[in-house]
């Protein structure tokens, strides 16, 4: 398979390379096309403030909030006081993703004070999708822990959030924005 503009597929005998898409008018009244490689599509426009991430997704991540690369496809994000993290990642998918979900709420039981609040499946824009929901314990601290997962396109994608109870409305306002603005690439 090629990657878009690598020219795969463009080479065809009677077919043209570019196919006009749109037309605007641009104040002239009369239309221009806008030219693409055919066999290829637009990529989704981004939220504002929205940036792209190696793992093939874009989120809007809060200003001023410290970013640490696990992975090319693994990013996390931690406020400033450390009191929430926000975690993104993708891969390919594999299997029930509620199946995962339990096999990974079951180690969960190891941590310290280990609580499920749901793990359930749900839709995330129309994709198959598991939410789960956990408190815990980390060096006698308390957490909450929000994760959502779903498929797209052959890929598993993660949008995640742990935060101090204490914060928990504004974690959940935060959790909320960058969750709406993640966008698959």
């Amino acid at each position: 398979m090629s990657a878009p503009g690598s020219g795969g597929g463009a080479d065809r005998a009677g077919s043209s390379p570019l196919t006009p898409t749109t037309a605007s008018t641009q104040g002239t009244g009369q239309a221009s096309p806008t030219l693409t490689v055919e066999g290829t599509s637009r990529p989704p426009s981004l939220p504002p403030g929205a940036h792209q991430e190696a793992g093939g997704y874009a989120w809007a991540t809060p200003e001023g909030w410290r970013r640490d690369v696990k992975t090319g496809a693994e990013v996390h994000y931690t406020s400033p006081d450390g009191r929430q993290e926000l975690v993104a990642k993708s891969s390919l998918a594999r299997g029930d993703l509620l199946d995962t979900g339990q096999t990974s709420e079951r180690n969960a039981h190891q941590g310290e004070g280990y609580r499920k609040i749901r793990l359930e499946e749900t839709t995330f824009r129309g994709n198959p999708a598991v939410v789960w929901e956990y408190a815990f314990t980390l060096q006698g601290t308390p957490w909450h822990a929000r994760l959502l997962g779903f498929d797209e396109s052959g890929k598993s994608y993660q949008i995640s959030t742990w935060y101090q109870p204490e914060v928990e409305a504004e974690a959940r306002r935060t959790y909320e924005k960058v969750k709406d603005s993640f966008t698959v690439l």
